[in-house]
């Protein structure tokens, strides 16, 4: 036991598993944003599903909903306490390699602890913008009203776009470190990973911008 626990030290010590780390638990997000931004789009089909899939989330039993939401949780503060503690040592790094490393780096990369922290204060308010309190007759929580609501207010549609955009500059470089994490970097699939992770930004994000232009530009509406 003693073995396993002085192997699991050394691991989330050393630069190569604090990597390792912030790649799973980014990976993690990842697919809990296209989860996200699939129940997201029910909108599109109306009040009707839109609310349905927020009802089916709260009859959840209280234990499930709970230890998904404390999971989410541990994830996201290991994934930014660890990216934190990369950025600290790349910082305090002096080698002529690293030097010019971040010179040739991407605007994505170099932006990711200030797009991170716009998407902090983001979830943030959005926590406390989209609480789902608005019922309707049944009883039931009344999300279409909701998200038409908040978003028919220019401000708060512009300040979601614009941290959507940040989301998707921090998940651009997120998805080639999750891949470079796993040994995809040659010269023949680098191309690839890149290809992929600005799709992945573009349509997810663009996905979850097309909701507040939609309420803005009238096709989705509370009347």
């Amino acid at each position: 036991m003693n073995a396993i626990v002085q192997t699991a030290c050394k691991f989330v010590t050393s630069s190569i598993g604090r990597k390792i780390i912030v790649a799973v638990t980014g990976a993690c997000l990842l697919a809990f944003l296209v989860g996200h931004l699939i129940g997201n789009l029910t909108v599109y089909g109306g009040r009707e599903w839109i609310n349905n899939y927020a009802f089916g989330l709260h009859a959840m039993p209280s234990w499930v909903l709970w230890s998904i939401r404390l999971g989410l949780l541990a994830v996201a503060l290991i994934h930014v306490i660890y990216t934190l503690a990369l950025q600290y040592e790349n910082r305090n790094a002096r080698r002529q390699y690293e030097y010019r490393n971040t010179i040739q780096a991407t605007l994505s990369s170099r932006t990711m602890l200030v797009s991170g922290c716009m998407i902090l204060c983001f979830v943030l308010f959005h926590l406390f913008q989209f609480p789902a309190q608005v019922e309707t007759l049944d009883g039931r929580p009344d999300c279409y009203a909701l998200i038409a609501g908040a978003f028919a207010n220019p401000f708060c549609s512009a300040f979601y776009i614009i941290a959507i955009f940040c989301l998707g500059c921090h998940v651009c470089h997120g998805v080639e470190s999750v891949m470079q994490t796993a040994g995809l970097s040659t010269k023949k699939i680098r191309p690839l990973y890149k290809i992929a992770s600005w799709c992945y930004a573009v349509i997810v994000c663009g996905a979850f911008i097309s909701i507040p232009v939609s309420v803005l530009l009238g096709i989705i509406s509370n009347n």
